[in-house]
């Protein structure tokens, strides 16, 4: 059984990424971003059609790729892919959100309440 406990920090790929490469293709796309999956770094890759994700983490007792088939539709997320290789840190909620297929993206963000000084 996979274990998330070993997990340090989640990065979101933000490039394109071959949905065709296996365990050590995704290893070394995650060095080539600066991030180390064998250290306790999850990285996900979402597909061009975002109906894909894939995952790259490392447990004690070896290296995990996990992945994920969106049956209905695509996911909501905004993501914009880049040209470049780059990846943003995000939370475990937004992790969760991103696997059910939901959003995240702050449209517009709500002031903040200001209690009257009486």
């Amino acid at each position: 059984m996979m274990s998330l406990a070993s997990i340090r920090s989640i990065w979101l790929a933000r490039c394109r990424v071959d949905f065709r490469k296996g365990h050590w293709s995704l290893l070394a796309e995650a060095y080539s971003l600066g991030l180390e999956p064998l250290e306790g770094e999850a990285l996900f890759f979402i597909g061009g059609d975002k109906r894909k994700v894939k995952i790259i983490h490392s447990d004690p007792t070896g290296l995990w790729v996990s992945y994920k088939i969106f049956h209905k539709s695509a996911m909501k997320t905004l993501i914009d892919f880049t040209s470049e290789p780059c990846s943003t840190s995000i939370t475990s909620a937004k992790l969760g959100m991103l696997i059910e297929g939901s959003a995240f993206t702050v449209h517009k963000r709500v002031k903040p309440f200001v209690r009257n000084p009486d």
